[in-house]
């Protein structure tokens, strides 16, 4: 075998192997399943898609587990590829093991606690932003309270507490986003490797990140329209509000909560506010929140947008890195909330339409399934949960269960808002 670390082998999809990291496809990586541009073949589930979906790839040997063969012709590497020294940059220990939480009945039981522990959140950050509107201080020990309940209930089945974070009303949007922010960073840092106590200083200052909006006039937070470059200099001064707000408080928050409050709008080319910070300037922790801000913002319906689905607003972070997000870091957000995202209308090679409940690297392509409509067009009675790794037993079911496509929610006239609503009472939203 003719092996060189410094090109990349183009080998045709029916010699790929397990174990062979995929540097570039046959076509451009957008339109396909694989979102993240390289990314070693894990399983047969990954082989059947290349197979479906390329002619050929282009195979990195020196990221390989495997020997790989110069079958074809060679192309020099692609420089948009993270390296293994850029994904130890973000990385801070193994990804958590994730077995079993796609089981339906596992999904079910932890709903329930899901739904009141994000219930006491937003009672908190409700609390939260009156106690600033009329001049108290945050109790920030309650939201230390919080922040831990949300870690115990991510650790158990996160794939419980992201679905419900597809539950949001623009009319309460702030604190809404801010519980949302939470719950995606707490889960983003968990699968990035960080020890709990490095989640809890990241949950708090996630859930407290947009406090000083509190002090941004009504008509500038929730103008339908585009602000004015004076509005807009208002609505930019609410993270240094923020932070001035919860240091002068009695009980000062750890440092780091604090730089994330201050910080949550720097970007990586210098270009964010309020303090101009660039690349390594940003920590870590400030990163994970300022990129699931933004993720929650653009997926979200306010007064001025409609939110788009999940998958395209992944599909933006990705356009918009490395000039405001590490690349890795984007790519590795993928991974965590799956290149299905919980919450997407997809439609099953069977013709069902359903929504995805799960993320789980490790089964991305085939994850657990709320049936909403058949073949037909029919709704599906009750709440038909399936997952499709269990039901993939064989290579016949393998090819039959799957994901075809992922589609619109408003094109299909599907309100997964409502969905999320019948696992989670909205009265106690506004209780």
């Amino acid at each position: 075998m003719n092996l060189n670390n410094e090109l990349h082998a183009k080998v045709d999809v029916e010699s790929l192997r397990i174990g062979m990291f995929v540097a570039d496809l046959d076509r451009e990586w957008r339109g396909t399943p694989f979102l993240l541009q390289g990314f070693l073949i894990e399983s047969d589930e990954e082989l059947d898609q290349l197979r479906e979906y390329c002619g050929h790839v282009f195979v990195d040997p020196a990221r390989s587990t495997v020997p790989v063969p110069m079958l074809m012709e060679e192309k020099p590497a692609p420089a948009a590829v993270a390296t293994e020294a850029h994904e130890a940059q973000v990385r801070r220990g193994a990804p958590p093991d994730l077995r079993g939480q796609a089981d339906p009945q596992a999904f079910r039981r932890e709903l329930g606690r899901a739904a009141r522990v994000r219930s006491r959140a937003h009672q908190c950050l409700k609390r939260a932003f009156e106690d600033v509107r009329l001049g108290a201080s945050v109790d920030t020990d309650e939201a230390r309270a919080v922040v831990s309940d949300l870690i115990e209930s991510i650790t158990v089945n996160v794939n419980a507490s992201l679905w419900l974070t597809n539950l949001k009303y623009k009319d309460e949007y702030t604190s809404i986003h801010s519980m949302n922010v939470c719950i995606l960073a707490v889960a983003f840092g968990r699968h990035l490797g960080l020890s709990e106590d490095d989640l809890k200083v990241l949950g708090l200052g996630a859930l407290l990140h947009d406090i000083g909006k509190i002090k941004t006039p009504p008509e500038v937070l929730n103008k339908p329209g585009r602000l004015s470059p004076a509005e807009f200099d208002i609505m930019r001064r609410h993270p240094v509000e923020g932070f001035e707000l919860i240091r002068n408080s009695d009980d000062r928050l750890p440092a780091m909560a604090l730089q994330i409050i201050r910080h949550h709008h720097e970007r990586l080319a210098g270009n964010g506010y309020p303090d101009g910070w660039s690349g390594d300037q940003i920590p870590l922790p400030v990163q994970i929140t300022s990129l699931v801000d933004v993720y929650d913002a653009v997926t979200s319906d306010r007064c001025y947008h409609t939110g788009m689905p999940a998958h395209k607003g992944l599909r933006l972070l990705y356009q918009i890195a490395p000039k405001d997000f590490p690349r890795e870091l984007v790519e590795e957000f993928i991974r965590c909330i799956g290149i299905y995202p919980i919450g997407s209308l997809v439609k099953l090679t069977t013709g069902d339409l359903g929504v995805v409940l799960s993320a789980d690297p490790m089964r991305r392509l085939k994850p657990l399934i709320r049936l909403i409509r058949d073949a037909d067009g029919k709704p599906y009675p009750g709440q038909r949960l399936v997952n499709l790794s269990d039901l993939a037993d064989s290579e016949a079911n393998w090819r039959r269960w799957g994901v075809a496509q992922v589609l619109d929610p408003a094109d299909h006239g599907i309100d997964v808002k409502a969905l999320v609503a019948e696992d989670f009472d909205p009265s106690a939203l506004s209780s």
